[in-house]
């Protein structure tokens, strides 16, 4: 647990640790999803929701008694000894994603895994066998996909799985599919299968976050898309979307707030997650600041009291340079 504490430090810029403890259990406000997102965390949002905050605070403690971080007025910053000791060593965890898929994400794996299991018996005729899952949600929805479904089920998702593993790194994929349970074969639990430097916690939950992550980002088959839907939508905050499809269909934010009878702070919080989950957001139509002349730390740092602008578009304008940043 204290190293990848100390990871959460690794842009060197001072953090304010309480908002980190905020963003690895979880709370989904704007200045925790902005505070990861400036200081590339958000990754990790809600990763370890049952981390109690004295366990935390014992780390960053033992962080300090090592030199590793320095802690002022409830602020950490990496050391130069504590930069020397992330050099030795990484986890490369690029493929979490907890703001998009966090909230759903064992549920729709547990989901796959039945899916796998329900086809595999299928495709041999064999209806005699004990089920991996027997929760009635999924059992509901896993009936109603098949009910849907075309004729040609099983090849067609034994091809989007298939095509989905090959896009994924080898151990990963492995990882993956060693859990599949079939007519003939018993799926493995995770402490069977993972790599020997990830058994620890937290890298053991990380890892296994990581790699279902990785799998969900290229779901884009029909078959798999159809049976993980309905999960997919508790994935994304709903509230947020109706501002959305308002905003996208020609209102104002004031016009919003009034129909929807919500607070500043509210809307706010609704386009600056939407910003954070979807290229395609609509920067321009918020008058972004031009901040080209300035470097990504200038940016993360400005005061929105400096400009002459509403406090939404400067968040709005600091995440867009951000991103164009990310994305060329």
């Amino acid at each position: 647990m204290t190293f990848f504490i100390l990871t959460l430090f690794q842009t060197g810029y001072k953090l304010r640790t309480s908002t980190l403890y905020h963003l690895l259990v979880g709370k989904r406000t704007s200045s925790v999803l902005l505070h990861g997102f400036f200081f590339k965390n958000l990754a990790y949002l809600g990763s370890l929701p049952n981390l109690k905050e004295d366990t935390f605070q014992k780390e960053l403690q033992r962080l300090v008694n090592n030199q590793l971080i320095a802690v002022e007025d409830g602020f950490g910053e990496l050391t130069t000894r504590g930069k020397e000791l992330l050099e030795e060593d990484s986890f490369d965890l690029s493929g979490l994603n907890n703001l998009r898929f966090g909230r759903t994400r064992e549920d729709s794996w547990q989901m796959i895994l039945f899916a796998v299991q329900v086809v595999s018996y299928l495709s041999f005729g064999e209806k005699n066998y004990l089920p991996i899952e027997n929760r009635p949600y999924s059992l509901q929805q896993v009936k109603k996909w098949l009910a849907q479904a075309e004729s040609d089920l099983v090849v067609r998702f034994q091809h989007e799985l298939t095509t989905i593993l090959q896009r994924l790194p080898d151990e990963t994929a492995d990882f993956l599919a060693n859990q599949f349970s079939g007519l003939g074969f018993q799926g493995k639990i995770t402490f069977q299968l993972l790599p020997e430097k990830w058994q620890t916690e937290p890298w053991n939950i990380l890892y296994r976050q990581n790699a279902i992550d990785l799998f969900l980002a290229q779901v884009e088959g029909e078959q798999l898309s159809e049976l993980l839907f309905a999960l997919d939508q508790q994935n994304i905050n709903q509230s947020m979307l109706k501002t959305k499809e308002f905003f996208l269909a020609g209102k104002t934010v004031s016009e919003i707030m009034n129909l929807r009878h919500l607070k500043q702070g509210t809307i706010n919080d609704h386009f600056i997650e939407w910003a954070l989950m979807d290229k395609t957001f609509p920067f321009t139509r918020f008058d972004p600041i031009d901040f080209d002349d300035l470097d990504e730390n200038q940016v993360v740092n400005a005061h929105y009291q400096d400009y002459e602008t509403p406090y939404l578009n400067f968040r709005l304008s600091q995440i867009y340079y951000l991103r164009k940043k990310q994305w060329n």
